[in-house]
């Protein structure tokens, strides 16, 4: 009988993989080799990279708009977000004020967002570049992928285990928490492991 001992925490979603200096591994935009994005020792500045092509792409700041003040009617504040395109290049804006609705022109403010918003891997692809994970495949029309191969290792040792235990500390998540059922179930064991195998052999 195989055992295997679920890791704690998360540590193979986005923001983890990237804090330890691990990269999510996509196929590369220009020649759809495996290309590597990861983030420098500050944890700020994200990058795609492939060894193949030596296409590189850093990755464009993201801004959030917004405008806060007091209305000049009711004296009410109010921090609204500008979701419109048009007033980005303006220094003041036309804000409705939500309590009294009176058209107020207030000081446009830009910040630059975290590279961490929203950084979950979504139908396959990566939240920074929107490209497709390299290690990528179908089972029975449901989704299989892998960050990287650190990642695919765990996936056969978990799913190819007959039994699954919890460390000590059974009330934090471990690695398999967001695994879908399908992935668990030994119905599907031996035809997951061949899929994830097969992943592992790409180059």
């Amino acid at each position: 009988m195989k055992r295997f001992v679920d890791p704690l925490f998360e540590p193979y979603s986005v923001p983890y993989v990237l804090a330890r200096k691990g990269s999510i591994v996509v196929k590369c935009p220009k020649c759809q080799s495996a290309a590597y994005i990861g983030a420098d020792s500050n944890k700020e500045n994200i990058e795609l990279f492939c060894h193949s092509c030596f296409y590189r792409k850093p990755m464009e700041p993201d801004y959030t708009y917004s405008a806060a003040a007091i209305c000049t009617a009711c004296e009410c504040w109010f921090n609204e977000s500008v979701k419109d395109e048009r007033q980005f290049t303006q220094k003041h804006v036309h804000i409705i004020c939500p309590a009294c609705h009176t058209d107020n022109i207030v000081e446009l403010h830009k910040r630059e967002s975290s590279v961490w918003n929203g950084s979950d891997i979504r139908n396959g692809r990566d939240p920074f570049f929107d490209q497709e994970l390299y290690f990528l495949d179908y089972y029975r029309g449901k989704m299989v992928w892998a960050v990287n191969r650190e990642h695919l290792t765990y996936l056969i040792d978990y799913i190819s285990a007959n039994l699954r235990e919890r460390p000590n500390s059974s009330h934090v998540r471990t690695a398999s928490y967001r695994l879908p059922k399908y992935m668990k179930e030994a119905k599907n064991r031996n035809d997951l492991i061949r899929l994830l195998q097969r992943m592992q052999r790409k180059k």
